[in-house]
């Protein structure tokens, strides 16, 4: 095989092929954002082909066409593209890049392995294919639609978000929630989503909060800004532009050469548009890896999946990209934190099958609540203090949201990155305070406090570090901890005599 695969890729790979031996004619491939759907795919084809096979790779989008047909090109894979009128048109050719839509009216190319990307939406012409194909493999990011386990008999988890945060192959997140509109008493629809007439309404009233938000933290950051409807996105689109922001909308009334358009502007590392806004036009499947700020301004009642595909669009890492900043003004973090942070954590448990579920009698807590900080207002994972500050907590502290207030909820690589970046560059200028000028010997101090402090060496320089203002938080560890040390060199030295 030409295409080179990372270590877990390979492993999925190899485990796709093993269910394919065993009998297993339907595998669903749970594959988190940055952890490479297309390239995986891309080494079915080859495989596929080099066998001397036929292979389909399906898609529902039309701006996922050129986007897989890029990627098949960069690892030689010729293919040809069912799709309208495509240029790229070539029936010959033994991979093709297939339009769902188009299939269900001019019929499936012949194939014996089809592979079906975003395989949580499957529509009728899916599933109608998935008992006249051979072999069907599914790919996904979010697994989570009702009576998904029906239509597939083996599952493969490539990997966790989690995980690729800590190899680097991801950015690392930051999440504020800010003002968010109210939902009571909004109606719910069957789907058990808000209505959203009523719920852009109520969206409406916080427009001015997104963008004053995006400008005092977010700009000059490319960003992506869900909208609950085209209503919601024109005026969104209107105030950014009237605050000088660039920005462009996608949505279903875009004719489709003014979204491809788009798409190509947005996809320069210079791009004149600064920001899309959309309704869910681009939260699947949508790949713009310098895009650094994700803006939810949608709020969703149920809809993990939509929470998390839009959270995916900001996660890929490019040159010069740090992290990604959520800011959240539709409650929606707060609302899927233990969902989302486990899903991270540990990615699929099982997929659903569709049968009525009893209900099951729920031992007390099981659910881990977000934490918020009476000190700085961070909104955390249960611990012993505050990530963000240090503040100790004497005991539980339950979440008390604050309208209209920004604070920071989250950040995404463990403790240890969290501590890094809050406490870290404080206790830099504490040392820095009272450099005699030594350099190396700074180092060393700093690295000790820190230690003391958090448990953990720093993964980091003085040289490389800006200092900020110790906090009061920090400093009152820090002395304390001295006078601890002191008093145990006193109760030493007294034992020696």
């Amino acid at each position: 095989m030409l295409i080179d695969l990372r270590d877990y890729q390979a492993a999925a790979f190899d485990a796709a092929r093993h269910h394919i031996r065993e009998g297993k004619r339907r595998i669903l491939i749970v594959a988190p954002t940055g952890s490479g759907k297309t390239v995986l795919a891309s080494a079915i084809m080859e495989l596929t082909r080099d066998k001397g096979n036929r292979a389909n790779f399906v898609v529902d989008r039309l701006s996922l066409i050129d986007q897989t047909s890029r990627t098949f090109m960069r690892y030689g894979l010729e293919h040809g593209v069912v799709q309208g009128s495509h240029p790229l048109y070539r029936p010959s050719q033994s991979i093709q890049i297939c339009s769902v839509q188009t299939v269900a009216r001019r019929g499936w190319p012949e194939s014996q392995v089809d592979v079906f990307d975003e395989a949580h939406v499957l529509h009728q012409s899916h599933k109608a294919r998935l008992d006249q194909a051979g072999v069907v493999i599914g790919l996904t990011a979010t697994p989570f639609s009702k009576g998904l386990g029906k239509y597939f008999d083996a599952v493969i988890n490539v990997t966790t978000t989690r995980a690729l945060i800590e190899q680097g192959w991801l950015a690392p997140y930051r999440i504020f929630s800010c003002a968010e509109p109210d939902m009571e008493g909004v109606t719910v629809k069957s789907t058990g989503e808000w209505d959203e007439k009523e719920a852009s309404s109520k969206a409406l009233q916080v427009v001015g909060d997104v963008v004053a938000e995006y400008l005092k933290h977010g700009h000059p950051r490319k960003f992506i800004c869900s909208a609950v409807d085209t209503a919601h996105v024109d005026e969104l689109a209107r105030q950014f532009l009237a605050a000088g922001v660039n920005v462009a909308t996608y949505t279903y009334k875009d004719s489709e050469d003014d979204r491809a358009e788009v798409t190509e502007e947005f996809r320069k590392p210079d791009s004149a548009i600064r920001g899309l806004v959309t309704v869910t036009a681009a939260s699947r499947g949508f790949d713009i890896p310098d895009v650094s700020c994700v803006i939810m301004a949608r709020p969703l009642r149920k809809s993990l999946a939509e929470h998390i595909q839009l959270f995916g669009r900001g996660l890929r890492i490019a040159d010069g990209k740090e992290d990604c900043l959520v800011l959240d003004h539709s409650g929606n973090a707060a609302r899927f934190f233990e969902q989302t942070e486990t899903f991270f954590d540990v990615g699929l448990d099982e997929l659903d099958d569709g049968k009525p579920k009893k209900e099951k009698k729920k031992p007390e807590k099981t659910e881990v609540e977000p934490v918020k900080c009476p000190q700085c207002r961070a909104l955390h994972a249960p611990m012993s203090y505050c990530p963000s500050c240090g503040f100790e907590y004497p005991k539980r502290v339950t979440v008390q949201h604050v309208p209209g207030t920004l604070k920071e909820l989250l950040a995404s690589t463990g403790h240890q990155d969290i501590k890094l970046r809050s406490i870290w560059p404080q206790v830099v200028g504490y040392v820095l305070e009272r450099s005699t000028g030594d350099q190396l010997a700074d180092q060393r101090k700093a690295q000790a406090i820190y230690k003391t402090l958090t448990g953990d060496f720093a993964r980091a320089r003085i040289e490389y570090t800006e200092p900020v203002e110790c906090g009061p938080e920090v400093r009152n560890r820090i002395r304390a901890n001295n006078i601890r040390r002191a008093y145990g060199k006193q109760k030493e030295a007294a034992h020696a005599v």
